[in-house]
């Protein structure tokens, strides 16, 4: 099951669904995903204890309305300290639970939130039968802040049957299809960045950097893959005309697209040419290890939680300062250099084939749930 997201996390996909018009604590008609049924509730637009209690009374209600009831409840969500009795109920109930951190939380960055919510965290965090982290710098993290109980550390997967480089007629066709829909020549390169267009992810960092590149590389295309999050959230609005002034203001206003959200990433890596994270903070990024199998080379600024799941720096990607000075000089040695940018694609493509195939991951976290499951039942 899920919920509504928050307002700040619309996209703009979402305006054309009707789930807002519907009362908050309202079902919404169920759908599927990948097969499997899934269940929508209408949320508040905003963090509060109203949707907390909202979301996890139906999860409760779900668990329990079932002639089998689950054993294993996975979390997604993000999780706040007030989800601690529902926490304890799902456990009284007989059911396991796991959360998965995939990223540093915000709180902990700021010296006054990170004395006062700590403590909370550090319960609700412990009253888990299991947290899974992607990331070895989060795991230290939370042991860190007191957190006691099971931490499965599970990397992120990549399903390479989708993700890799052109094999066939036909994704060459897809490849250059797609740069005519964008009006992008064959022979200009593309710098794609995969993932929402919000201040964490550094868009207008990059803008810069591209803008710094242009009297040397003219042909240079920016392509970012992912909902503009200043869209529906008020607060952006000041990082949203920034954006449409760096763009705006470049003088090649044709060489930046915004493909909003997508079901075919893979295609767009494809058509691209050099990957480019920008984050501040990240776990294992998929974006990242799925640019990498489709054999772009990659450049990574550090960010909070960086991991070794992504390979190693200056093997596998290029780490670089996270200032568009920094990035510009770093594109600009990709951009004149075919042999390194092939060099670093093939290295990245070789790591993940190696180390990041999805199965490995599913087949641990198969492995957890089965093991949780049979401590559940002998709650009951």
């Amino acid at each position: 099951m899920t919920g509504t997201p928050q307002i700040q996390e619309r996209s703009e996909a979402d305006a054309d669904i009707d789930w807002y018009r519907a009362k908050p604590g309202s079902w919404l008609p169920e759908s599927v995903l990948d097969g499997a049924p899934l269940q929508r509730m209408r949320l508040p637009d905003s963090k509060s204890q109203a949707r907390t209690r909202l979301y996890y009374d139906a999860l409760l209600d779900i668990c329990q309305a079932q002639t089998e009831s689950p054993t294993v409840a996975q979390l997604i969500t993000n999780m706040r300290p007030e989800a601690l009795p529902w926490l304890r109920r799902l456990k009284v109930a007989g059911i396991a639970t796991v959360y998965s951190v995939s990223q540093f939380p915000t709180w902990q960055q700021k010296p006054v939130k990170r004395v006062f919510r700590r403590p909370g965290y550090r319960r609700v965090y412990n009253a888990f039968d299991s947290l899974v982290t992607n990331s070895e710098a989060i795991e230290a993290f939370l042991r860190s802040i007191g957190v006691t109980n099971r931490i499965e550390y599970i990397p992120n997967g990549v399903n390479l049957q989708r993700f890799h480089p052109i094999q066939s007629d036909q994704e060459q066709q897809g490849r250059e299809a797609l740069r005519r829909r964008f009006g992008i020549p064959l022979d200009h390169k593309v710098v794609v960045m995969v993932g929402a267009v919000m201040p964490r992810k550094g868009p207008e960092i990059a803008l810069r950097a591209w803008r710094k590149l242009l009297h040397q590389f003219p042909n240079t295309h920016m392509l970012f893959v992912g909902p503009r999050s200043d869209i529906h959230d008020p607060k952006l609005k000041a990082f949203g005309s920034e954006i449409t002034d760096l763009v705006e203001k470049s003088g090649a206003t044709d060489q930046v697209h915004f493909a909003g959200i997508v079901d075919d990433v893979e295609n767009y890596l494809r058509a691209s040419d050099i990957s480019l994270l920008a984050s501040n903070r990240e776990g294992t990024p998929n974006s990242v290890l799925e640019a990498m199998a489709t054999g772009l080379p990659c450049l990574v600024t550090p960010y909070l939680g960086i991991s070794e799941g992504i390979g190693q720096a200056g093997q596998h990607y290029q780490l670089v300062e996270r200032n568009h000075e920094a990035i510009a000089l770093a594109l600009a040695n990709l951009l004149q250099n075919q042999e390194r940018r092939t060099t670093f694609g093939d290295k990245g493509r070789r790591y993940v084939a190696a180390n990041g195939d999805q199965r490995r991951s599913l087949d641990h976290y198969t492995e957890l749930y089965e093991d949780l499951a049979v401590h559940a039942m002998r709650r009951r």
